[in-house]
């Protein structure tokens, strides 16, 4: 059970955490933040995350108050009050409290742990079914915490019996609401977007382990192609590997998970063990 959060390096319980409303955070949705796993207090891919979190601050020009060596330790801290073995770790910069209700001021940050997400073993032995949404986001390179979006058509992806949404911009595919996707084209060559897609670190990871086994490309992607694809699958700290078996009323190699995919989950999972095994 989750006991306590940080709030700007002090450790509270949980019921206790909070900052004031005229924060920007709450007036105008301004600020960021970064998820990532912890398995036996060992943050996965610690250091991508780090780098993500301190380029989506700096993008929306707010200071983050600690070193880097200073933020680790801040995160382990709020982790191990948890006594969790495995669990998540929500880290947010946010606004600040603002003078003019308007222009950022000295953020707070907060560190909000977790029960690990987890998914039904179905949707990664049969794959799941997405909703392709026309929709760019603003800041696509920058992991903010404007989710307004995929909150507000949350019905619409319920009645299409989806688990989340596709973004598109009516000719290129971006990402889904909280995940990269890939696909795998006939000729078994890995594809992923670099048009308006967040750089997840799941996604560098499976790229890194990849190119030791497939022809890679990050390059825009087409809608075109993607209902032509002979596999498809998404990525996120949460998700890890997660086919899809369906896009709207297309389904992706009739409806079955793809060897290569198959191949690229077990890769990822081997990967992450001997991350954690070296940290």
């Amino acid at each position: 059970m989750i006991k306590y959060y940080s709030i700007n390096g002090e450790i509270v319980p949980k019921e206790k955490a909070m900052i004031g409303i005229d924060d920007l955070i709450v007036t105008r949705g301004y600020g960021v933040f970064d998820y990532f796993r912890v398995f036996n207090g060992k943050p996965a891919f610690i250091e991508d995350h780090l780098d993500r979190f301190q380029n989506s601050a700096k993008e929306l020009g707010l200071e983050i108050p600690y070193s880097r060596a200073e933020l680790t330790t801040k995160i382990k801290e709020v982790v191990a009050a948890n006594e969790m073995d495995k669990c998540g770790v929500k880290v947010i910069l946010t606004g600040g409290y603002s003078t003019t209700g308007f222009s950022p001021g000295t953020p707070n940050i907060l560190m909000m742990v977790s029960e690990l997400a987890t998914y039904p073993d179905s949707y990664y032995t049969n794959g799941i079914k997405l909703m392709a949404y026309q929709y760019t986001r603003e800041t696509p390179y920058t992991k903010t915490t404007n989710y307004l979006v995929p909150i507000q058509i949350a019905n619409e992806i319920k009645e299409a019996e989806a688990m989340d949404v596709l973004y598109h911009d009516g000719t290129y595919i971006s990402e889904s609401a909280r995940s990269n996707f890939f696909i795998f084209d006939h000729n078994n060559t890995l594809i992923t977007p670099d048009r308006d897609a967040l750089k997840g670190i799941t996604r560098k990871q499976v790229l890194a382990i990849a190119k030791d086994h497939f022809n890679v490309e990050v390059r825009p992607l087409t809608v075109k192609e993607t209902m032509a694809a002979k596999e498809a699958f998404m990525t996120s700290s949460s998700k890890a590997v997660l086919p899809v078996r369906q896009v709207d009323f297309w389904r992706i190699n009739k409806g079955v998970i793809g060897e290569n995919t198959k191949k690229l989950m077990r890769l990822f999972e081997e990967h992450l063990e001997q991350y954690l095994a070296n940290h």
